[in-house]
């Protein structure tokens, strides 16, 4: 008990000393951070605000579940506490458990956006862990110090999909997205991101069904079925591939026929939206493992008899256990995503984000959670303020807080520990990036005019069919 305890502390404490988060929602739908908002929806690398933007590091990951929480919890209470962190206590919510977790490093990363595309390339290092559909008769018998104490000495058993999944890789990514169709003050996009996957670890498992009955002395078990995946972690230890793909119409604020992001033909102007619409399909794809890998198929029924001298290797026994070290295809934490943006004028801006997993429990590999934001967000070149609203699995409220400075970003999913002590905390999540920005295009701030920065209409040929701009020229000089 007492190393299970250890376990969900050492998570909490970890989740306090990295900076953490889950989608950087307060920074993924800026205008003026490409190299963030490509990973929500690969299209934004066309028409961004940002010319070249190169980011140098990055750490990021999430922390959010209902099984356990940190009493009377904020992060001032824990500086003047010296760093010492209080065991989490034990929710007694009558609800099934779930325990949801993702970290990450961003490597270098570089997005161009110049007339009608966008590109990039990207690093970065994936962790999460996910856990789902625990009964919390089962969380309460291993974590509280008496759990017989109000446990039901007899009861019948029914679960379906209990499961617990980790794994870890790297990514090495290409964007590249396209100005799709121009017509008045309609635009729409199109991108997508390729990546390779290197591997390093898998954990899978997932009761999908046991049913039965238990009393004081025996477990009567009618139907029982699961699966049981993992490898010894090491790098490289599995490969894979997986893309993004991502679509935005955007109604513009004026005219974009002959409009090209940041190229001299347009002037070197980047015109704004009213408003626009974008959907992703992110992280469709798998990671195939080689090294190291065990896999079992479980099935059994029958009685065990409940005693203090039975051996894990007298259970164990008795299931009818499939062992084999095949390969382990693995399945990204794909999902889909939409995201609406209104632009309010006087750089002020609303957006609305909703992910919906697409893996089921069956499937071997990690899943993503769904949520629900709504961010308000005050947005200029060189500094920027958000403060996304998020639903955690669409019910469970938390406010967060971000802001940039040019290239620079640091943001909290849950700003409340960061403010006062809340009686429970259940989540936290902070992130930041450094990096470097480049808004305009240099060829924009030459004092002189050159041909190419003419609008086309304006380059018009003689009755010989010679190109005749030096008139235009003169006159404007």
């Amino acid at each position: 008990m007492n190393t299970l305890k250890y376990i969900i502390c050492t998570l909490f404490f970890f989740e306090l000393v990295a900076f953490q988060a889950q989608e950087k929602l307060g920074i993924s739908n800026s205008n003026y951070s490409s190299t963030n908002s490509i990973y929500l929806n690969p299209s934004s690398s066309v028409d961004s605000k940002t010319y070249m933007q190169l980011n140098l590091a990055g750490v990021n990951a999430f922390f959010f579940n209902n099984v356990a929480y940190l009493p009377w919890f904020s992060v001032w209470r824990l500086r003047r506490a010296g760093g010492e962190v209080q065991y989490p206590k034990i929710s007694s919510i009558p609800f099934k458990k779930f325990f949801y977790a993702n970290a990450g490093i961003d490597g270098p990363a570089f997005v161009i956006s110049k007339r009608n595309y966008g590109a990039g390339i990207f690093a970065r290092a994936r962790t999460v862990v996910d856990a789902r559909g625990i009964p919390y008769e089962l969380t309460n018998l291993l974590l509280n110090n008496n759990p017989y104490d109000n446990f039901p000495k007899e009861d019948n058993i029914n679960l379906r999909n209990v499961k617990f999944s980790t794994m870890s890789w790297v990514e090495y990514g290409l964007n590249f997205g396209m100005m799709y169709k121009r017509i008045q003050k309609n635009l729409w996009t199109v991108g997508g991101n390729l990546k390779y996957m290197t591997g390093i670890n898998i954990f899978y498992g997932n009761l999908s069904r046991i049913k039965g009955f238990y009393n004081d002395t025996t477990v009567k078990v009618d139907e029982m079925s699961g699966k049981l995946r993992y490898n010894l972690p090491a790098f490289n230890s599995g490969r894979g591939f997986g893309m993004d793909l991502g679509v935005t119409y955007k109604k513009m604020l004026k005219n974009v026929d002959s409009y090209y992001a940041h190229s001299e033909q347009s002037n070197c102007t980047v015109i704004d939206y009213k408003f626009k619409a974008a959907l992703s399909l992110r992280d469709a794809g798998y990671i195939r493992f080689t090294k190291g890998t065990a896999k079992a198929n479980i099935s059994a029924s029958g009685e065990y008899k409940a005693s203090l001298d039975t051996t894990q290797e007298g259970v164990a026994s008795s299931l009818n256990l499939t062992l084999s070290n095949d390969k382990i295809l693995a399945t990204l934490p794909t999902n889909l995503s939409a995201q609406i943006d209104w632009n309010f004028g006087y750089h002020f801006y609303i957006n609305g984000t909703i992910v919906k997993n697409l893996v089921p429990h069956q499937l071997t590999g990690v899943s993503s959670p769904n949520l629900l934001s709504v961010c308000p967000r005050y947005e200029f070149r060189q500094f920027e303020l958000a403060m996304p609203f998020t639903l955690q699995k669409f019910v469970y409220p938390q406010v967060g807080f971000a802001f940039r400075v040019r290239t620079f970003v640091l943001g909290f999913d849950n700003i409340f520990p960061l403010l006062f002590m809340k009686p429970k905390t259940y989540g936290l999540g902070a992130y930041f990036n450094l990096g470097i920005s480049l808004f305009k295009n240099p060829a924009c701030r030459t004092g002189s005019q050159r041909a190419v920065d003419c609008p086309p209409n304006i380059l018009t040929k003689d009755r010989n069919g010679k190109r005749r701009w030096w008139k235009f020229w003169k006159k404007s000089k």
